[in-house]
């Protein structure tokens, strides 16, 4: 009995340490996942960010022109740099760059494609690449005096798109991320921000003032009627531990988020009703479990008021790399 006992204690044992979905029918009666963290979560997201920051030292008198792996470039003019006070800056400073074109990295960061229109609505948009500057000095978080430059390949993301717009990213206190287009206004005169689209380089041509997240984008457009879902989750799952992406088929450029969550009947949603009826998509949910990644994704057709259920035989533990690498490759 005694050797029994302990060959089933280091089953279960070994079964622990390899994936949860490699032994999960071995384990029904045990699971392997930890109640979410609040904190766990952000940190992963936190850290995908870091595994994709690029970073650039330079004299800020001389300025600098960076072209990253993907032949993104980025201009800061001589002399442009200031502090906070205003004044200009000298020496050595530090250049940090994000650049992601793809639904897998969006997602992993928590960097969806969602853009406010002319009345509020947060709706999905269709990217041309979004990015973000960050200059230090230091500790000091240095502003830009003079209008720098990014020109984005439009090879990226499938080539030129004429409706591109430029956009400005905010997040908010809960840490979400979300696109205000930045206009012009009825004079011609705006912010010191703008695109060009260069078909003749295939290129995107972005200038602005302002570092901080940038995006180019488009509204999706799609004329089938519109309808809200429900993504029901597992109880122990709500908006501070867990999230759901849209990945809609046939639009790597497109990553939606349902950004709403009903404590009661357990589910995540969105304001409203932006998913075409008929539309294939996959539902992507996200959350942790003891620093670890655990994810779902169910490929579904939008009806009429659907409802999707995540359940946690859904549930499976992977590394950030390899769920980057799956929502790269869905259809």
């Amino acid at each position: 009995m005694k050797t029994k006992l302990n060959s089933k204690l280091f089953a279960l044992v070994a079964c622990a340490t390899i994936t949860f979905s490699s032994c999960k029918n071995e384990t029904e009666s045990v699971s392997l996942l930890a109640n979410p963290s609040a904190v766990g979560f952000a940190d992963l997201r936190k850290n995908a960010l870091a595994d994709i920051t690029l970073s650039k030292a330079f004299k800020a008198e001389d300025g600098i022109t960076f072209e990253t792996d993907k032949g993104t470039e980025v201009r800061i003019s001589p002399n442009c740099l200031r502090d906070n006070i205003g004044n200009v800056v000298t020496g050595d400073v530090n250049l940090s760059f994000v650049e992601m074109y793809d639904r897998g990295n969006m997602t992993a960061t928590n960097k969806p494609l969602m853009g406010k229109n002319s009345t509020g609505e947060l709706l999905p948009l269709v990217t041309g690449g979004q990015f973000n500057i960050e200059v230090t000095k230091g500790n000091q978080k240095l502003r830009s005096g003079c209008p720098f430059f990014v020109d984005i390949p439009a090879t990226l993301t499938g080539g030129i798109d004429q409706d591109m717009k430029l956009w400005r990213g905010n997040i908010d206190e809960e840490g979400e991320l979300a696109w205000d287009e930045v206009k012009r206004d009825a004079g011609g005169q705006g912010k010191e921000a703008g695109i060009n689209v260069n078909t003749e380089a295939a290129t995107y041509q972005v200038w602005a003032s302002e570092f901080g997240w940038t995006n180019v984008d488009r509204f999706y457009n799609d004329a089938r009627p519109k309808t809200q879902i429900k993504v029901t989750v597992p109880a122990q799952y709500n908006m501070s531990n867990a999230a759901v992406y849209l990945s809609y088929e046939g639009e790597r450029n497109v990553l939606a988020r349902l950004d709403t969550y009903d404590s009661v009947e357990k589910f995540f949603s969105e304001h409203y009703g932006y998913i075409p009826v008929g539309l294939n998509l996959h539902v992507i949910f996200t959350s942790e479990s003891n620093g670890l990644l655990v994810y779902a994704i169910k490929k579904v057709t939008i009806v009429d008021n659907g409802v999707i259920n995540i359940s946690e035989t859904d549930l499976e533990i992977t590394s950030k790399t390899n769920l980057v690498n799956i929502i790269n490759n869905l259809n």
